[in-house]
């Protein structure tokens, strides 16, 4: 009888994490106990059923004092999605730095010296995100696989400053650590999966500030980079389950796969974000999106988001004032052509979506509703008091 699996998935109890976890619970037989390293105690928001032991680690990763290093003894396979998911202007480097970076070099030492056989990165399809042709301030991928491709050769080429930056030098120490020895001998083996952005239940970062914007214009979401490109976004239930294929991979295919990128996309609709965003509200009877009759041309606003960072960064050194997105990051990602090719997670990953496009926006438009209803209690509350 085969030895069951311990695993440890670092950040496991955010967005990412609490999918991928339910999918160890419900879908994979071949683990026993599931360990989670994260800031915040893990609790179950998705209420799945919990057959397998799950142990929470609180505390950061890239704390030495935090006495998180036992955490990895017996481990059989380490998910590294603990990340700082930050798109603040202007970025914060220090930080982006010492968590993306820096603590994915210290996940890949532990996995080191507690021979940890394998490690699965969660990576970010943003750091494709070059300027097309590069002079161009927006991005055409089309259909596209990892070979072809391209990542920035500078920093300041990142058409999403900062974050992208740092979750590619994070993901190039993963895939630089493939085939590096162990403290018994063995050798470790890596991959990194890159997703696109991502929707689903528990997501308070795509979808919901989205919503904020468009509450202030009667639900109405400003086209403000022309007609809008085509985004490839992904539910983000099908992103875990593709996380769980590389664990397997890894201990069964390694040869062709180890030390490899992977895209992993599932059949969500192709469209621009607002009118992805009025098909999840047309699910539910609260959010009410829809995209503005209107656009506003891509030169104008780029030009208006081109001054906007200028005067930010000016004032940034006295006044420390950071916008939550980069004005011009935001409009290239909205008018942008991204689309990406699986073939490789389907050949070498035996990777197929396990929910469809229906119960993905069902699932999602459920979670959304009351995302959007507690909000809105929320706002009201601070409105009546401020009165």
């Amino acid at each position: 009888m085969d030895k069951k699996e311990v695993v440890l998935v670092t950040g496991g109890s955010g967005f990412y994490g609490q999918h991928l976890i339910r999918l160890l619970q419900e879908r994979d037989s071949k683990v026993r106990e599931i360990r989670v390293v994260d800031l915040n105690p893990y609790e179950n928001r998705l209420g799945h059923t919990e057959s397998k032991k799950v142990v929470s680690f609180v505390g950061d990763i890239c704390d030495t004092a935090a006495g998180l290093e036992h955490a990895f003894e017996d481990v059989d396979c380490v998910f590294h999605l603990a990340a700082y998911v930050n798109f603040d202007f202007p970025p914060n480097y220090a930080e982006l730095q010492r968590v993306n970076v820096d603590g994915t070099a210290r996940v890949i030492e532990l996995c080191r010296r507690y021979a940890v056989s394998r490690l699965v990165f969660a990576s970010d399809c943003l750091i494709h995100m070059t300027p097309y042709l590069g002079k161009a301030n927006f991005t055409i991928i089309c259909n596209q696989t990892e070979p072809k491709t391209k990542v920035p050769a500078k920093d300041g080429e990142f058409q999403i400053p900062g974050y992208a930056a740092s979750k590619w030098r994070a993901e190039c120490l993963v895939i630089e650590a493939n085939d590096t020895d162990l403290a018994n001998g063995e050798k470790l083996k890596t991959i990194a999966i890159r997703p696109p952005v991502m929707f689903g239940e528990c997501d308070e970062r795509f979808v919901p500030s989205i919503a904020k914007v468009a509450q202030r214009f009667k639900g109405a979401i400003p086209k403000l980079a022309g007609p809008g490109g085509k985004q490839q976004i992904i539910y983000v239930g099908n992103a875990a389950w593709c996380l769980v294929r590389a664990k397997d991979a890894l201990a069964e295919n390694a040869k062709n796969i180890a030390g490899y990128p992977v895209f992993v996309t599932d059949e969500s609709g192709i469209e621009d974000t607002t009118r992805f965003c009025q098909r999840i509200s047309r699910a539910n009877d609260t959010l009410k999106l829809r995209p503005t009759s209107y656009q506003v041309p891509l030169f104008v606003t780029y030009f208006l988001a081109f001054l906007l960072e200028l005067l930010v960064r000016a004032l940034h050194p006295f006044t420390k004032i950071r916008l939550p997105f980069p004005p011009c990051g935001l409009l290239s990602y909205m008018s942008s052509i991204m689309l990406f090719n699986r073939i490789r997670a389907s050949i070498y990953l035996d990777y197929e979506p396990i929910y469809s496009e229906e119960k993905a926006i069902t699932n999602s438009a459920l979670w959304y509703e009351r995302w959007y209803q507690q909000y809105s209690q929320e706002r009201n509350l601070k409105k009546s008091k401020a009165k």
